[in-house]
């Protein structure tokens, strides 16, 4: 199926809304403020849509200095000076497999060029697993930095970096 990036993402808040709270717990739930929040924060913040302009998936990219409390993004901000973190990808159930993952990742890759910004940052899932975000981080490249435990003890999560080229 063909996919592509939507030019108004604001449309589609509440199907975003919805997506990100079905992949719980691979990324946390929002509320509508918390979405708004991140979204106001956000480098970009971009939609794909498949064929019947329904979505097919979402990434919110923050640079650093942002006031956002993730123990994540904290991470990365004491680590580097400069970055840009994908906050989440999703991809909706039925459009996996599809390239729509691939896509959200190159147009990230794209924007750190344009920005100048060499470090890619994410973190996926350890406990509880997340074996096909993991599997998919390593073949676009992106490597372990550390490891840290998240809410309160329940999550382990892997923070990677991939290095993009200028």
């Amino acid at each position: 199926m063909r996919h592509e990036m939507s030019q108004d993402p604001q449309r589609f808040r509440s199907e975003v809304l919805a997506l990100n709270n079905d992949n719980t717990p691979h990324v946390n739930a929002l509320s509508e403020e918390a979405l708004d929040a991140l979204i106001a924060q956000a480098a970009s913040f971009r939609v794909m849509t498949n064929q019947d302009k329904t979505l097919s998936g979402f990434v919110l990219l923050l640079r650093e200095g942002q006031a956002y409390e993730s123990l994540n993004y904290r991470w990365f901000s004491e680590t580097f000076e400069e970055f840009l973190y994908v906050d989440r990808i999703i991809v909706a159930p039925d459009c996996r497999g599809e390239g729509v993952a691939q896509a959200l990742y190159d147009h990230a890759i794209d924007l750190a060029r344009a920005m100048g910004v060499e470090n890619l940052t994410c973190e996926v899932n350890l406990a509880p697993p997340n074996p096909r975000s993991l599997a998919f981080h390593h073949g676009q490249g992106f490597q372990e930095m550390a490891q840290q435990m998240t809410d309160g003890g329940l999550k382990r999560v892997s923070l990677l970096r991939k290095t993009v080229d200028a």
